[in-house]
């Protein structure tokens, strides 16, 4: 299983989304006394503005299951869901529990998989605000205990991961230009975001934990621009910059500098000082030969599902997904082309002309 956690001010907004009548909802479970989305609201209002200091009390928890999983019955999806709210510490919550159908027109296609929702208001019956330091991870605890109960797909948490994969959001719409090229309704080659590529990048250059030195200076032959923020002669943050998208370490798997050298490479602060500076002045750091990398060594087909590996190969052909050494320019659409998979025509486009395949990044 996969949980998403947001928070938000509004709850007529989620519980409108909720239950939706075109995603065919089905409540599986509430504490809340109205029957009826308006007296829900009001309730659920009526709860919060005991802690009118509290801005956000909507926590929308959604949890989708793998693929491979069975359909699950509406008990053991109740079950699951008492233990995700009573072990993230919200058991004097109100909260309702909603199961979507796979076909979700919002998504514009159907899921492989089952998915529910719940929302919990974080203002409890006593008018006190629950404290959700942490929650995220909590989640990943109970829901690998919720897999091994229920027997279904273990799903490695992200501390076990060795990459980010792709957001739900990036892998349907990787699908969508997928199925547009097979239908002939684009020829427009599918697109990926910078955040695979650099996140792709930032795996290369750490791949044999090399000492952070080494790894700036592997960044920056990677056309990705590596800044270190310094406070009180410290390193206190680092961002990564490829062409003209900037994004925190922290934003990416395993890439704050904390995370770096607990994980990734070995640091010591007499003997990186110099690369740090060069970096953030914009200067070249010097590599060996023997610790070059490029784009080569890396393949895109980790960042994607096994579907949408079986999507491109029955498109595109069975070839290996690599990433190509040249980065052009970006595009308006604030996408970088030339940077994925290889320049094979799909098959169902007119060879003269077109484009070839690629994601781009």
């Amino acid at each position: 299983m996969i949980g998403k956690i947001i928070t938000g001010s509004s709850f007529r907004g989620l519980v409108n989304y909720l239950l939706d009548p075109s995603k065919t909802p089905e409540i599986i479970s509430t504490n809340l006394a109205g029957t009826d989305r308006n007296m829900m609201i009001w309730e659920l209002n009526a709860c919060a503005e005991q802690r009118p200091t509290t801005k956000k009390p909507v926590k929308h928890i959604s949890i989708g299951f793998a693929p491979g999983d069975r359909s699950l019955d509406p008990e053991t999806i109740d079950e699951i869901a008492q233990a995700v709210i009573n072990n993230l510490g919200y058991g004097d919550n109100q909260y309702l529990v909603v199961k979507h159908d796979r076909y979700d027109p919002k998504h514009d296609r159907i899921h492989s998989h089952d998915h529910f929702h719940i929302l919990i208001n974080m203002v409890n019956h006593e008018g006190k605000r629950v404290h959700d330091s942490y929650d995220k991870k909590k989640l990943e605890k109970i829901l690998r205990a919720q897999e091994q109960e229920h027997n279904l797909t273990l799903v490695p948490s992200s501390d076990q991961r060795d990459y980010k994969a792709a957001t739900t959001g990036q892998v349907q719409r990787i699908i969508r230009e997928i199925e547009e090229c097979k239908g002939r309704k684009s020829t427009k080659s599918p697109t990926a975001p910078y955040t695979l590529k650099i996140q792709s990048g930032i795996d290369l250059a750490s791949h044999d934990c090399p000492s952070l030195t080494v790894f700036l200076a592997r960044l920056q032959q990677l056309k990705i621009d590596p800044k270190l923020r310094i406070e009180s002669g410290k390193v206190k943050g680092i961002s990564y910059k490829l062409q003209n998208f900037k994004i925190k370490g922290c934003k990416l798997h395993q890439c704050s500098f904390p995370q770096l050298i607990q994980n990734r490479v070995t640091y010591d602060p007499e003997r990186d000082l110099v690369a740090i500076n060069q970096a953030n002045q914009n200067e070249e750091i010097a590599l060996a030969p023997e610790f070059n990398v490029s784009w080569s060594q890396t393949s895109l087909r980790n960042y994607v599902p096994n579907k949408v590996q079986q999507m491109l190969d029955e498109t595109y052909g069975k070839q290996e997904l690599q990433v190509d050494k040249k980065i052009k320019k970006p595009e308006p659409n604030g996408h970088l082309t030339g940077l994925g998979f290889p320049q094979t025509p799909c098959p169902l486009q007119n060879q003269k002309g077109d484009e070839g395949f690629e994601i781009d990044f």
